[in-house]
C-alpha cells in the first residue's frame, strides 16, 4: 500500500501472471508520474477483485509496462 499514490498500479508482468489478456482491458489515457518524477502513460486499466483478510472489494488498476519493485501498488482510491 502507498497512501501517497493517487492510483492503483499493476505491472504488465503481473497482469500476464494473473492470466489477464489485453482484450480484457478498458481504455485509459492516464499519465502516471513515478518516484523518479518521470511520466509514463498507462497501457490501459482493468477492474479486479481484491481480497485482503476478511475484506473483499473490486478496484481499478492502471496497467503499466515497467519493471517495478512491487507486484501491485494500492493507492488512495
Amino acid at each position: 500500500m502507498d497512501g501517497g499514490s493517487a492510483v492503483n498500479i499493476m505491472p504488465k508482468s503481473k497482469m500476464n501472471d494473473l492470466g489477464i489478456t489485453m482484450k480484457e482491458l478498458s481504455k485509459s489515457q492516464t499519465m502516471i508520474q513515478g518516484f523518479n518524477l518521470e511520466e509514463q502513460r498507462a497501457i490501459d486499466m482493468i477492474r479486479v477483485e481484491v481480497i485482503m483478510g476478511d475484506l473483499m472489494t473490486s478496484s481499478i488498476f492502471h496497467v503499466i509496462d515497467a519493471r517495478t519493485s512491487y507486484r501491485l501498488l494500492l493507492g488512495r482510491p
